[in-house]
């Protein structure tokens, strides 16, 4: 048993960098910051042959966590839709292996999951090894539960093995209702992160702007996103439709890549928009500060989120978020005072938020201002130590707390 105070010896098991997805960044961010705190960790997390011919990059820059990489045919970015079964059972039989093996070499405090996906057996397998597991929840299988995109014999299974696990962490507050209305009744809420020693107000990056060929009269509206169906990108080519004919200046920029980011340049090139997007493709993440703070505006039109990081950090930047009218965006944005919500899947309604703000400089100045004074109650160091407290508490035995860092005004 673990005493009181004492480091954790903690097994991650989920995405790493270069995994193109929001776990894979999230997680990387708090064991990142455990490691920093003198805690022990090992991670296992998949790689493609691909990425690793280039070197484990993530791997060599953080040489206080020992990764074990398992190879996988292809990285795995569609959570609400389950990978066929060979890929579920090849990535099992590669994990479970590499876990056995470090189980058997040095028992772990707790086991982290990071990502929904692994939950289908990695809680079995930890209890089978008699630890202790915890699992973050992060809304993409759930959502797919939701929506009916995961088969229900497959989302009877993830919710049996849920139930194995000591804490399910949520990020959100609508997520962990979610899951208690679906039997999960042993969910903890700790909203997303954000580094605000990495992500905070700077000018605008003149480079930058210069080799995306942006003049400087010109007002810069963003999205980011891996461009995943779920995010609806193609809203944004359909509301600059309306958008540029009323403001010419506004030049989108497009930071990410996936399945939809051709029929987004195939929908510019057909509205003869392109001149007025740049497709970056995707950005390390350490250059995402530059990335969000070329931004005035950052365009947001998902149609169902956990809590998406990119709230987070606009706000942190003090940029501001037009996000769809959903539960995740309730939570952080009041409407009109620290960013702007639109109805999902409205283009005229996305075009008409997104000029209010392109065109009034004096609304910009003060969301930005009150949204970075919002997104405090996301710094780092809080969610650190709320993680920290409940991985003690299943390293202990003891029950799963409420706990809950709930920063005031949510509105959902």
């Amino acid at each position: 048993m673990v005493k009181k105070g004492e480091p954790l010896n903690i097994l991650y098991v989920g995405t790493l960098p270069p995994h193109p997805g929001g776990s894979a960044v999230s997680s990387s961010t708090v064991l990142i910051g455990l490691a920093a705190l003198n805690h022990r960790i090992r991670a296992i997390a998949p790689m493609t042959a691909e990425a690793l011919q280039e070197g484990d990059r993530f791997a060599a820059s953080h040489p206080n966590i020992a990764v074990t990489r398992v190879l996988v045919p292809f990285f795995e970015t569609t959570p609400n839709v389950p990978p066929a079964e060979e890929y579920r059972a090849l990535e099992r039989q590669r994990i479970t292996e590499a876990f056995s093996a470090l189980v058997a070499r040095e028992r772990p405090d707790v086991v982290f999951v990071g990502r929904e996906t692994f939950g289908w057996y990695l809680p079995e397998l930890a209890h089978v090894h008699r630890v202790p597991s915890v699992l973050r929840a992060a809304g993409g299988v759930t959502n797919g539960i939701l929506q009916g995109t995961i088969p229900p014999r497959l989302a009877e299974s993830l919710l049996q093995q849920l139930r194995l696990v000591h804490t399910v962490i949520s990020p959100a507050h609508h997520l962990a209702h979610a899951l208690r209305q679906l039997g999960c009744w042993n969910v903890t809420t700790i909203p997303n992160p954000v580094d605000l020693d990495l992500f905070f107000p700077t000018p605008r990056d003149d480079s930058l702007a210069r080799s995306l060929a942006i003049r400087a009269d010109e007002v810069v509206v963003a999205h980011a996103s891996n461009l995943k169906a779920i995010k609806r990108p193609l809203d944004v080519v359909d509301s600059a439709v309306q958008a540029l004919q009323r403001n010419p200046k506004l030049v989108y920029v497009i930071v990410g890549d996936g399945p939809p980011r051709k029929a987004m340049e195939d929908a510019c090139r057909e509205k003869r928009l392109m001149e007025r997007f740049r497709f970056t493709g995707w950005v390390d993440y350490a250059r995402m500060p530059a990335y969000i703070n070329l931004a005035d505006v950052m365009l947001m039109p998902s149609e169902a989120e956990g809590l998406a990081r990119i709230y987070l950090e606009t706000q942190a930047c003090g940029r501001v978020l037009v996000a769809s009218d959903i539960p995740a965006a309730r939570e952080v944005v009041t409407d009109g005072e620290t960013g702007l919500l639109f109805r999902v899947g409205d283009a005229d309604d996305l075009a008409k938020k997104t000029l209010s703000a392109a065109g009034d400089l004096e609304l910009r100045v003060r969301i930005g201002r009150n949204a970075l004074e919002r997104v405090k109650a996301h710094a780092l160091p809080a969610a650190l130590a709320s993680y920290v407290e409940v991985f003690n508490r299943a390293s202990r035995g003891q029950e799963p707390t409420a706990l809950c860092l709930s920063p005031s005004g949510y509105g959902f």
